[in-house]
């Protein structure tokens, strides 16, 4: 089975989500595309911690193996639930967020993270709702918790844009470089990479048809 984690402020109906369903349905697949801030105050609330909670339960719930594809925030996941679970035999990553509390930090000045802590959230925009919304503190300093470069035994394509403004394209490839199995494809586009969809759908598609049987053939 093969599941789909949203990135951070998105949800299981976005842009990527839709068209790599699309490109795998003519093969009899239907990904399971996880809502990880399920309920009216579900984005407020949610935390690595809670998002990877709801991943490993689906992944409890269903029989394996499973392939998980994640976007940026869900790629971070995605690599941390592989860490964490045995069913979890194959990666797409596109535009995995590691280093997700380390990039937060630098980017945000010491007295807006004191202003986040004091207020206990702080507005960024949402993309399925095209509008802001606040994130809880509890999101910033869950993610400090967990590992920035989770540790990965399993295949993995990872597609990151070379112009990638919100996770260097160098964070990216110290993940691929320290992480047998794993590789790299660089397209020409920035975070969002709805610039190359047709390629990215191809790419997975091509990634998760691909089986242990035909390679050693």
């Amino acid at each position: 089975m093969i599941f789909y984690l949203h990135g951070f402020a998105s949800g299981p109906g976005s842009t990527k989500a839709t068209a790599i369903a699309a490109g795998l349905a003519g093969d009899g697949i239907v990904p399971v595309r996880l809502d990880l801030t399920p309920g009216q105050d579900g984005f407020e609330r949610s935390t690595p911690s809670s998002m990877l909670a709801i991943a490993e339960k689906a992944l409890a719930a269903a029989p394996g193996p499973h392939a998980i594809v994640g976007s940026s925030l869900g790629g971070w996941l995605a690599a941390l639930a592989a860490s964490r679970n045995p069913s979890v035999t194959r990666l797409v990553l596109l535009a995995p967020a590691f280093r997700l509390h380390e990039r937060w930090r630098a980017r945000l000045s010491p007295g807006e993270i004191e202003r986040w802590q004091r207020e206990g959230s702080v507005e960024v925009h949402h993309h399925v709702t095209n509008g802001p919304r606040r994130i809880g503190w509890a999101f910033f300093e869950d993610a400090s918790s967990w590992p920035p470069f989770p540790v990965v035994g399993v295949p993995a394509l990872c597609i990151a844009g070379a112009r990638d403004d919100t996770v260097p394209l160098e964070d990216v490839r110290a993940w691929v470089d320290r992480t047998p199995g794993a590789r790299l494809e660089v397209v020409d586009d920035g975070h969002e990479l709805t610039g190359s969809l047709p390629r990215i759908v191809a790419l997975t598609r091509a990634f998760l048809l691909d089986s242990p049987r035909k390679r050693a053939r």
